[in-house]
């Protein structure tokens, strides 16, 4: 069943694929800066959702992680277990030790860019102790390193395609994710931004920049302090964006120059980002929880090729207000965005329907029992000519496997003396030494050439698998050894008779006879010379025999363990204790219940519902869903257990072809892969690759169709279908949220320029009326949100997931409540600090502002305290240095206006309208006249 599949899908031309397989999800490259540790958990979220995608669309999103700590541990783990999957790029930086002793780099005020007053920052060996400054210290000091991290994770996303159809990149996206609580995230977050918008303007790519800010919680282990000082930051954050947003007010032809150390940018008078997201309102337990609302945002906004992506990407650009301001003057790029999901993981599930159905295939796989083959008279001819040229002495010198002997010839013994007969015994030796030389280099290459053999995995012949054809194979090597050993001691081993003393006696003392009586003596030399050659040959003989058997014996050695080795797949000891572990592993997962593996709120998996759960907490759906993966619709309408018996013939050519890789693809499998004997968890992998082929090109409403129990009495199968579709959205509803408090409604203008977006993408089969069914389904539901919205519907290439994004654009600062109110807010908390700071004089241990440039821009409309305990007004003559009249705190916080002793406020664009000036405590004039007026 599974080769046969493989083989139709391998025939495959990649032009014949289906578009959820082969078409890409991401089209616009992604780049995602993650600033200290809580950022670094949405890194972790966002890279688990990107598991679902190809090589080449992970390709096109680079993480870069910049922390003053240690990377949390999950995280840590994560990579263990998925190394060099994703592109990451992690760069710890530090405030150094020894900065009292640092280059002081003052030209043009520069130094307040870096410092705050007289402050001294602080070297943690881990984090940046919760101050603003400490973070923004360190990234001033490691600018370069940060460039040229940010530098290569560009050039990795942006890089041209060996893809037909690659093109080049026009587009990037930038997100910069940053928990606004802390000092490492909240204090670089404006540097940050600033120097991604530089590079790739620099690389001249159209770009989108996103913040998200996470705004502190109460969580568990945050004490009431704590959670004062964080919000004392994150308000510190959010006003120096703003403020950074609005520094070349006063002068927008020249700009303004912000420094990091000796490095300038130049910033224009328009925002920082093209949309601040404020995630603050989230009801998680954890801050973790909250960062992975934003990996699952990041996700959905980076496969922008269909769904959500895609109608955010598209929608961007029309939303005008986003480069607007607010009645106050105030720019209004803030925004929440509330993503959820419905998801069915394939991969999981196939995982755990993979450990059931090996626990079912490994008893079968244990008494399997391949075919041998004995070899005939021919092959064994054949194995004695082979064998026979092996050191022979009978063949040319030429021959890289004969061993030529250099005999003595007659002449060399004539009237010999016996000092000359010595030394033709010594040179005899040294002759039998060198051809005991040669024949042992012949015999060690042929051991090497037959160790190699037994290591070879042959090809597949004769319709075998390949793992038979390997055992058939080695059965003939042992037959081979075998054979071959036995002939040879069928022969007996000549023996090697001692030095011929006798013969040469008798040639030293021979007479030597006068004229034609010197023919009639005995022939002592040429008896003497055969003698010496006898010996020679004999001797070589017996050595190539005895190295012969030795090197038989051990190659049959080897060849029976490589046998057994080989046999050990199928004959498992252990067999009915991995199938039990095997089988408790896949019942007990969590895809097998139906569930997540990282359970979340805003996540839900496709059969999580009351409705397809027992009260024993059994999942009739992934029940029956593992019938129908396994042996298609006939087992699943006759409610029986599948037939294992009809995977035993795939999986043992699988075993012996196909192994999975750190990278996914399939290998061929080494010997050692046989050595280690891991039968189950390769017989895992078989099912695992099978599984996730039946769930390739199935969306969510076909597996609702295959997985769910008969319908009702009086129910169509599309009414129940749609029954469950509709109780995950009535679900979605009721969390769908804006993830920060805010009022629009305090701007007379504000909710006409609010812009709120609900998508929803889902995959549908074309020609089909699964498109029809799912509209219908939205019609009865009505809207999804509190304002009575329908979801823009978008088709999705994922199949398996159901994706709605909702969000809020075009916010004021100065309409969300934690920020305009001076009690009991994040704004009161902000002034408690900052006044304490100040009265210190610039010499405290806890600045609230990430530097003293900073502290300038975002406070420079008052300073504390006067005579009386109270903030002394700045000169109303004069502009601040962000263009307005009034600080920038004074701007965002509201005061009391009906029914008190203040002046009421005064809407800027209806002053306007009427010609006059506001009677509040600033000029409306001042504020709303384009500051070209005053360089004019």
């Amino acid at each position: 069943m599974g080769s046969i599949q493989r083989t139709q899908q391998a025939s495959l031309l990649e032009s014949e694929q289906p578009r959820v397989v082969a078409a890409p999800r991401v089209l616009t490259p992604m780049l995602v800066v993650l600033l200290g540790s809580t950022a670094s958990l949405a890194g972790l979220e966002l890279m688990r959702q990107m598991l679902a995608l190809g090589v080449n669309d992970r390709r096109k999103i680079a993480l870069v992680y910049i922390d003053t700590d240690d990377p949390p541990a999950p995280l840590v783990e994560f990579r263990n277990q998925h190394n060099n999957k994703f592109q990451e790029f992690p760069l710890r930086i530090a405030v150094p030790t020894g900065i009292s002793n640092a280059d002081r780099i003052d030209s043009d005020g520069q130094l307040q860019h870096t410092f705050i007053q007289e402050k001294v920052p602080q070297y943690f060996a881990n984090g940046a102790g919760g101050i603003r400054n400490n973070g923004h210290v360190a990234a001033c000091f490691n600018h370069q390193y940060i460039q040229d991290v940010l530098d290569r994770a560009i050039i990795a996303i942006t890089h041209l395609g060996l893809d037909q159809g690659a093109t080049e990149v026009q587009e990037v996206q930038a997100n910069i994710v940053a928990f606004m609580g802390g000092g490492t995230g909240s204090g670089t977050i404006v540097d940050i931004a600033i120097m991604v918008r530089d590079l790739l303007a620099h690389l001249q790519y159209k770009q989108r920049l996103n913040l998200f800010c996470l705004l502190p919680e109460p969580i568990n282990g945050v004490t009431p302090n704590d959670l004062r000082w964080r919000k004392s930051n994150a308000t510190a954050g959010l006003l120096e964006i703003l403020a950074y947003s609005r520094a070349a007010a006063n002068n927008p032809l020249e700009g303004y120059k912000k420094y990091m150390r000796g490095k300038a940018y130049r910033l224009t008078n328009d925002p920082i980002a093209n949309e601040v997201y404020l995630i603050g309102h989230s009801l998680m337990a954890d801050a973790g929880d909250t960062a992975r609302i934003v990996g699952l945002d990041l996700y959905q906004r980076g496969t922008d090729a269909s769904s959500v992506g895609f109608l955010e990407h598209s929608q961007h650009v029309d939303r005008r207000t986003l480069g607007s301001n607010d009645n106050r003057g105030l720019p209004t790029v803030f925004g929440t965005s509330c993503p959820m999901v419905v998801r069915f993981p394939a991969e999981e599930t196939a995982r755990a329907f993979a450990q059931i159905s090996a626990a079912a295939l490994l008893p079968l796989l244990a008494s399997y029992q391949p075919s041998s083959v004995q070899a005939d008279e021919g092959e064994q001819r054949e194995w004695g000519r082979e064998w026979n040229k092996v050191a022979r002495f009978d063949s040319g010198i030429g021959d890289p496997q004969a061993v030529h002997l250099n005999e003595f010839r007659r002449s060399d013994f004539e009237d010999a003396s016996q000092a000359q007969l010595d030394i033709l015994w010594t040179r005899l030796e040294r002759l039998e030494r060198a051809t005991d030389q040669r024949i042992s280099e012949i015999i060690e290459a042929k051991r090497r050439e037959e160790l190699n053999n037994i290591k070879v995995v042959p090809q597949q012949t004769n319709g075998r698998s390949l793992i038979e054809q390997r055992i058939y194979y080695l059965s003939h090597l042992l037959q081979e050894y075998t054979t071959i050993l036995e002939r040879l001691k069928e022969r007996d081993l000549p023996g090697v008779p001692s030095r011929p003393h006798d013969l040469e006696d008798k040639l030293v003392r021979q007479v030597r006879l006068p004229g034609v009586l010197h023919r009639l003596r005995r022939d002592y030399a040429g008896a003497l010379c055969e003698a010496y050659n006898d010996h020679m040959r004999l001797r070589a003989r017996s050595t190539r025999i005895q190295l012969l058997e030795k090197l038989l014996r051990e190659l049959q050695y080897h060849a029976r363990d490589a046998l057994q080795q080989s046999l050990a797949w199928f004959r498992d000891l252990d067999v009915e204790e991995r199938s039990r572990d095997l089988r408790e592993k896949g019942t007990g997962s969590m895809a097998w219940q139906g569930r997540l593996d990282y359970p979340h709120p805003h996540q839900r998996h496709l059969f999580d519902l009351k409705t397809l759960r027992t009260v024993d907490k059994r999942n009739i759906a992934i029940e029956r869903l593992y019938v129908w993966a396994t042996e298609g619709e006939k087992a699943l309408k006759e409610n029986g257990e599948p037939d294992y018996t009809v995977f035993v013939e795939d999986c043992v050519t699988y075993l012996a072809r196909y192994t999975p890789t750190a990278g996914g693809d399939a290998g061929p499998l080494s010997i050692d892969d046989h050595i280690a004997g891991r039968l189950a968890e390769h017989v895992v992998s078989f099912f695992e690759e099978y599984y996730l082929n039946q769930f390739e090109d199935i969306n969510l409403i076909e597996l609702l169709s295959k997985a769910a129990p008969p319908p009702q009495q009086g129910q169509t199968r599309a009414e129940q279908i749609s029954g469950y579709l509709a109780q995950h959205l009535d679900h979605i509803r009721g969390l769908m949220r804006s993830l920060v408090a805010f009022e629009a409604e305090l701007w007379n203008e504000g909710p006409s320029t609010l812009d709120t977006s609900l998508y929803l993408g889902i995959h549908w089969r074309a020609g089909s009326n699964q498109e029809e069914l799912f509209q219908r389904m939205l019609k009865q539901m009505g809207p999804l949100t509190r304002r009575g919205q329908t979801p823009t519907l978008q088709l999705s290439y994922d199949p398996h997931r159901l994706d709605v994004a909702y969000s809020q654009h075009a916010l004021s600062l100065n309409t969300v409540r934690d920020f305009y109110l001076e009690e009991n807010s994040s704004m009161e908390y902000y002034q408690e600090y900052q006044k304490a700071w100040e009265e210190t004089n610039g010499t405290g241990l806890m600045p609230v502002h990430s530097s003293g440039e900073a502290q300038k821009l975002v406070r420079d409309g008052w300073c504390w305290p006067d005579a009386q305990g109270r903030r002394a007004p700045r000169d109303r003559g004069k502009r601040t240095v962000l263009g307005y009249n009034e600080s920038l705190v004074d701007l965002v916080i509201r005061r009391t206006s009906i029914g008190g002793r203040n002046a009421p406020e005064r809407d800027i664009s209806s002053a306007q309208s009427n010609g006059v000036n506001s009677p509040g405590p600033f000029s409306i004039d001042d504020v709303s006249r384009n500051p070209l007026d005053d360089i004019q």
